[in-house]
């Protein structure tokens, strides 16, 4: 295998595909970025066996073949290099790296051991616009956590319906929802897509500039495909809970509040939590317009802000986990965020003015008397 490319072409490739090898002391190929130079095209993949990724970068193919190179090294060391072409050439188990008046040769795995990614049926194609999936993403799977005794929840669920594409992630205690427009979709699709290939796939698409993400299902497997780069991910099986019939139908109290006074008021006040319980009593008062924040520890002290807010309906107290208030108020770029509830029982609703195909659900924390 003989390859010319240049240096910010190699380093951009490296760096999408280098971050899922990490160190795998039973299988040391997993650490290893395996290159590919075939028909004029150069291919850099790696894979963890749950996910994997492949990235096209242009370049010029002298000779055809396949090297696999320590991953860590190899991106570190062209990372450093001069912005210039970088010949790579492999040949008796050393890829010879050649770049200006620097010559290395760095020590290879047998690239007939790399795991083969699993191919995709690409017959249905999903189109959805990159900006509307980064936005999706990011305010619906940080309420996703690892739950090893119902892993259905431990991804994120995507359904693909109606010219619809709506994302949704639960740890059970609280809930988001994010729904989207698409293009016409070929049929109706719901899988759960696991934590990590979320993590993934948003950290590539904060680095994209292209307009379009295309998704691909097949069977257990799931493709995301934008500007050359391909992730392949296993989908986990079981059915995703039927989440609609938690969401209240209704409110007795509806307050809006600013954003950033409302973050620092937490944040103030849950420092004087209880230990373990991260508990804050939230309190409506409707005549007076005031959004009451309030926590106590025996241990600690006491601490009540108050913050302005527009209410409607009945005055009202719920107590939440404040950890999942911060999650929700850091994960959306409204300046107003509205809060909607019945009782302290029954889940609250945080929405926002500026999207009204989102909404996040809180289970509330019940006080013992």
């Amino acid at each position: 295998m003989k390859i010319i490319c240049l240096q910010e072409n190699l380093i951009k490739g490296l760096q999408v595909v280098s971050h899922l090898a990490g160190k795998n002391s039973n299988l040391p190929i997993l650490n290893n970025i395996l290159i590919t130079a075939d028909d004029g095209i150069i291919t850099l993949t790696t894979t963890n066996l749950e996910i994997g990724i492949s990235c096209k970068i242009r370049g010029k193919v002298e000779k055809k073949g396949q090297c696999t190179v320590q991953a860590r090294l190899i991106t570190d060391f062209i990372s450093l290099l001069p912005k210039d072409n970088i010949v790579l050439e492999y040949g008796d188990n050393k890829l010879k790296v050649n770049c200006d008046n620097n010559t290395s040769f760095i020590n290879t795995l047998n690239p007939e051991d790399f795991p083969l990614l699993p191919k995709i049926n690409k017959e249905s194609e999903y189109v959805i616009n990159i900006q509307d999936l980064k936005n999706a993403l990011k305010k619906v799977s940080f309420a996703v956590s690892y739950d090893s005794v119902r892993p259905e929840i431990s991804g994120v669920l995507i359904s693909l319906e109606n010219e619809r594409a709506t994302f949704v992630g639960t740890d059970s205690y609280r809930l988001a929802e994010k729904s989207i427009n698409t293009n016409k979709l070929p049929d109706e699709k719901h899988v759960i897509v696991p934590l990590d290939t979320i993590q993934e796939i948003s950290r590539i698409i904060n680095y994209e500039t292209e307009n379009e993400v295309k998704l691909y299902i097949d069977e257990n497997q799931i493709l995301f495909g934008i500007n050359g780069i391909e992730l392949v991910s296993r989908l986990i099986e079981g059915s995703y809970p039927d989440y609609k019939q938690i969401i209240p139908k209704e409110s007795k109290t509806k307050a809006e509040v600013n954003t950033i006074e409302l973050t620092q008021a937490i944040k103030r006040t849950s420092l004087f939590c209880k230990p373990g319980i991260n508990d804050i009593k939230l309190t409506f008062v409707s005549e007076k317009g005031e959004f009451v924040i309030n926590s106590m520890s025996d241990q600690i002290g006491e601490s009540m802000t108050v913050v302005k807010a527009n209410i409607d309906g009945v005055d009202n107290e719920i107590v939440f986990n404040y950890k999942y208030i911060l999650d929700v108020l850091s994960n959306i770029d409204s300046s107003t965020v509205s809060f909607e509830m019945i009782d302290n029982k029954t889940s609250g609703i945080i929405k926002t003015k500026d999207d009204e195909e989102y909404l996040y659900i809180i289970s509330p924390i019940r006080q013992q008397n």
